[in-house]
């Protein structure tokens, strides 16, 4: 999330500054705290959880959250996302509470809410939820045909034994990923993301022994120019063969040469980790999510629904595109799971509601 945000602050710098408004990060990497500093800047690009730390005593700097007139909420499906889902919804309620209480005295509507959601069924009931009791927030509902790229989703389910782990099943999951991007790249550039780094050096050598990405003799000579100037060896044995991966243990410099040719659309396949999703812009024409579970904590488990947004979010590149296609590779059993969140039908629910109940209930002395 503070990836995504130093992102778009960046973005928006280069936007709006020259047009006279200033623009703030505000995540917990930056040291600013000042409230005086912040009613300096015209635009602050922040995460929830910064927000939440920043506005719990929001009454000691009402005036400057007063000023607050637009007040945009990137991604408000992450609502359902279990660990961030209930700080979301918090922030939001109190800067429901703070425009309420300044429109009850004053009847003066001081502040806008606009939020931007992936495709969800019960947009109606996040309207009426941003709304008033009287008047529910309009909503509009864009489908696939607004993308400047159309997008293709695809959910493929690979059979898991019961015996099977974690790891197994993502090792196998390397000796499919040439057929996959055979059948779907259409021979434009590929960026497959794994969970770890150690995936993503086996996949990407596992690659260059199964399928050829080399286009002709001058694609060749491309490739090796940049081999040559490559730190990492094995990233210099892989990039001569069109496979380049890309994680945060390689070197600056060898990071940079992979982002660089693969831009430029002379790296076929690009292959790297979850987090490069969050980071550096790479759009592709096909992106693989090349297993639905990573490490956390020293235990696997399913990524959430935004981190899997945020990947297949990289398939399509409109200065080169007219379609594009997004691949999520996961067990027959959780196939259908990956539908119902790729197809929107899954619904948004309330965290902060969740962690409310069973708070109560596990401090009842009484329960069964």
């Amino acid at each position: 999330m503070k990836a995504i945000c130093s992102e778009r602050h960046t973005e928006w710098k280069k936007k709006f500054e020259p047009l006279g408004l200033k623009c703030m990060e505000l995540t917990g990497d930056t040291d600013i705290d000042d409230y005086f500093q912040m009613q300096q800047v015209n635009i602050i690009c922040t995460t929830p959880e910064k927000w939440d730390s920043m506005t719990r005593k929001w009454r000691d700097n009402a005036a400057f959250i007063k000023m607050i007139k637009l007040f945009m909420i990137d991604e408000i499906h992450l609502l359902s996302d279990e660990s961030r889902g209930a700080t979301l919804e918090a922030i939001v309620s109190r800067m429901k509470t703070v425009h309420s209480s300044y429109h009850f005295r004053t009847n003066v509507n001081t502040m806008r809410f606009i939020a931007v959601s992936a495709t969800i069924p019960n947009v109606l009931d996040l309207a009426e939820w941003l709304g008033t009791r009287i008047i529910p927030a309009k909503n509009y509902n864009m489908d696939d045909k607004y993308r400047p790229v159309p997008l293709r989703k695809v959910i493929l389910g690979f059979p898991c034994a019961f015996e099977q782990n974690e790891f197994r099943f993502d090792l196998s999951l390397n000796y499919k990923l040439a057929s996959v991007i055979q059948t779907y790249s259409d021979d434009k550039p590929t960026l497959v993301f794994c969970s770890t780094r150690k995936s993503v050096q086996q996949a990407a050598t596992t690659l260059v022994k199964d399928a050829k990405f080399i286009m002709n003799a001058q694609h060749k000579q491309k490739l090796q120019r940049q081999a040559n100037i490559i730190k990492d060896a094995k990233l210099r044995d892989t990039m001569v063969f069109g496979v380049g991966f890309h994680h945060a243990g390689l070197d600056a410099q060898d990071r940079g040469i992979v982002e660089t040719t693969f831009k430029k659309g002379e790296l076929p396949v690009l292959i790297a980790t979850s987090t490069l999703a969050m980071g550096v812009n790479l759009p592709a024409h096909l992106v693989i999510v090349k297993s639905t579970q990573h490490y956390v904590m020293g235990m696997y488990e399913e990524y959430t629904q935004s981190q899997i947004l945020q990947m297949i979010g990289r398939a399509g590149r409109p200065q080169f595109d007219t379609s594009a296609t997004a691949v999520v590779m996961t067990k027959n059993q959780t196939k259908s799971k990956y539908d119902a969140w790729i197809s929107g039908t899954q619904l948004i629910e309330s965290r902060h509601l969740t962690l409310y109940i069973f708070n109560i209930w596990s401090q009842n002395p009484y329960k069964e």
